[in-house]
């Protein structure tokens, strides 16, 4: 999320209102958005998981703890640093672009912690999905 916030506002601009599902309590969502500085960008909560269900995101001790997440998760604490985990720290992410009608044009499952489409790749999608 602190990585998308620099662009909210392009992506509104083509038509995308970015927001954040998290899994934790709603009080950790509004504290996560202080912290990085990103009240801009909505976060809902859903700590039943039922929507990273439906979007086929992972849930996965090992995918967390992987070599391949501790690299990542070492450039993100110093670029971003972070506090105690909040919520599910086993579900991974992903990102998504879905239409107004219910199209998702875009869609990315995170392998890994940290794992995540770079920003670059998020915005031509969503020039994409507004051509669409």
């Amino acid at each position: 999320m602190a990585e998308l916030r620099p662009h909210a506002r392009e992506l509104r601009q083509l038509g995308v209102e970015p927001f954040v599902v998290g899994s934790g309590t709603p009080a950790q969502a509004r504290d996560f958005q202080r912290h990085i500085e990103a009240e801009e960008i909505p976060v809902v909560v859903d700590q039943a998981l039922a929507s990273y269900r439906a979007a086929g995101m992972k849930r996965s001790v090992f995918r967390t703890m992987h070599p391949k997440s501790w690299w990542k998760g070492m450039k993100s604490m110093i670029a971003h640093p972070q506090r105690r985990t909040a919520g599910d720290p086993w579900q991974l992410g992903g990102a998504m672009i879905v239409r107004p009608d219910g199209d998702v044009t875009y869609h990315f499952v995170s392998d890994a912690a940290g794992d995540h489409p770079p920003v670059a790749t998020l915005l031509d999608e969503a020039r994409k999905a507004g051509a669409a």
